[in-house]
């Protein structure tokens, strides 16, 4: 097939398909942009801020369990927030032993856990946006990757 042709082709299919298209890509977010892109996405949330003021959703993740997502990076001189962390804390009443965390971190990539002060574990993404991203598809494949971390983590070391 000849240079030409495959172009031709490459630009029907382009405008065949618009939804293809990918949004122009974004450095920084918002919580108005956020709430569009969960909306979207079908998931049940509420806005509220933290208590240095900033925009924290409370996502109930399609397993039907809680997480809460915090933003970061906030600067004046640019709008909008550069990073999104993804947070579940689990109530095991220091059930968990530190062991069982290492391995799970050693053997699983996209998410953190750590033991809090009552070594109940929390399990944590962090996703960075300022190298430019397109948000609906990146914050769909981020919440995913969340959602995946927190059932394994939960069926193999919490057990529930």
């Amino acid at each position: 097939m000849t240079k030409p042709v495959r172009i031709l082709i490459l630009t029907a299919l382009l405008f065949a398909f618009p939804a293809l298209a990918i949004s122009d890509p974004v450095g920084s977010t918002d919580a108005r942009q956020v709430s569009a892109v969960l909306s979207d996405l079908g998931y049940s949330f509420t806005l509220d801020q933290d208590d240095e003021g900033m925009p924290l959703f409370r996502i109930e993740l399609k397993s039907g369990y809680n997480a809460l997502l915090f933003f970061y990076d906030d600067i004046a001189e640019r709008p909008g927030y550069e990073s999104l962390q993804l947070y579940a804390a689990f109530s095991t009443d220091g059930k968990v032993p530190l062991q069982k965390v290492n391995d799970w971190n050693y053997s699983y990539r996209f998410a953190k856990v750590y033991l809090d002060d009552e070594l109940d574990p929390v399990l944590e993404s962090d996703l960075d946006l300022a190298g430019g991203v397109d948000l609906p598809g990146v914050l769909a494949v981020f919440l995913e990757n969340f959602e995946a971390s927190f059932e394994t983590f939960a069926r193999e070391v919490v057990g529930e």
